[in-house]
């Protein structure tokens, strides 16, 4: 009997070495990926850093755990997680999912608005501690894959009242609550309407695009068309160039007056561009001829270029002669012209 004591004394240290502490025990690779795995479910391992778009991210139980096992907690260290529900004892900061009937729990990871990477971590919460992590690296956003202009004339006659349509495209991925596009222009005197205003604030439409009517103004200019969505901006050039005469009306204060040294009769022309006006500053020419002969009388004093479409002169007849006087008015690049005329009856001194 004494000797068969000595023998399993001898047998114990090699069965106590086979032994382990639970709380030391942290399983292989392998072994964890046969408790959970995580990955996106497009393969994708980065997002823009935009602060708003987001990747769909599945962590799978392939052991088929029971219902009652089948909760996940998703945690990141950057960004933020969207789904399931708010996680007990971590502030907020991890997202509790219960996995479906083919063990898979499903969250997205929103962005961060900083370059960086962020370590998604999944733990079943009946895993004994066991996770599986997934890192995603938030890179350097494209400004246009979030707002680009889609229509943006470059040049726009500056005649006061043609409306230029600028619209952008947005992307799918901003949320509904940052979906409001501000226009700008730096163009002076060119005015967003309605609202007359350099500036004006557009929500997109269902097809994730927001448009502005920006009206010309009647000064040649150049300035820039801004829009912004969600703190991301992209801007263009445009240029205001001279609209030229399309029809020319003419008015004179006084169309009969005496054949005299001393005549002067106002004239007044307004030079029209399709809606709006030629632009302002445009030179004018002034000449008058007799009707019955065509040959040129008087001479035209303090000549004006335009504002807001109006020019004026005054028409010295300086003869004595009667007659039916025809001014003519041209306007700078223009082939259109307008006339008014003057009889000068007899009498005058």
């Amino acid at each position: 009997m004494k000797r068969r004591s000595l023998v399993l004394l001898a047998l114990l240290p090699p069965l106590l070495a086979g032994c382990y502490d639970k709380s030391d025990y942290s399983p292989t690779a392998p072994l964890a990926n046969q408790v959970i795995t995580l990955a996106s479910s497009s393969g994708v391992t980065s997002l823009p850093a935009d602060g708003f778009s987001r990747l769909h991210l599945e962590a799978r139980l392939p052991g088929d755990p029971a219902f009652s096992n089948r909760v996940v907690v998703f945690s990141t260290t950057a960004g933020t997680l969207d789904g399931g529900t708010p996680g007990a004892n971590c502030n907020n900061l991890c997202r509790n999912v219960t996995a479906d009937g083919n063990g898979i729990a499903r969250i997205d990871l929103v962005s961060a608005a900083q370059v960086g990477t962020a370590v998604v971590t999944a733990a079943p919460v009946q895993g004994g501690g066991v996770n599986a992590t997934l890192s995603i690296s938030f890179v350097a956003s494209n400004p246009d894959e979030t707002i680009r202009f889609v229509a943006a004339p470059a040049r726009i006659p500056a005649d006061g009242a043609t409306l230029s349509t600028f619209t952008v495209a947005l992307s799918s991925s901003l949320p509904p609550g940052s979906r409001q596009v501000t226009f700008q222009t730096t163009a002076p005197g060119a005015l967003f309407v309605p609202g007359n205003s350099p500036s004006i604030q557009v929500n997109a439409d269902a097809g994730g695009q927001a448009s502005a009517d920006l009206k010309s103004p009647l000064a040649i200019t150049t300035g820039r068309v801004s829009a912004t969505v969600n703190g991301v901006t992209r801007e263009v050039t445009v240029s205001f160039e001279r609209a030229l005469a399309t029809a020319i009306s003419v008015q004179v204060d006084t169309p009969v007056t005496p054949a005299s040294a001393s005549a002067k009769i106002h004239v007044t022309a307004t030079l029209r561009h399709d809606q709006g006006f030629v632009s302002d500053g445009t030179q004018v020419t002034f000449t008058a001829t007799r009707a019955d002969s065509g040959a040129v009388v008087g001479i035209f004093t303090n000549v004006t270029l335009t504002t807001s479409g109006v020019a004026t002169a005054d028409f010295l007849p300086n003869t004595t002669t009667p007659g039916t006087i025809d001014i003519t008015v041209r306007a700078a690049g223009s082939p259109v012209t307008g006339t008014a005329q003057v009889l000068l009856t007899g009498g005058g001194g």
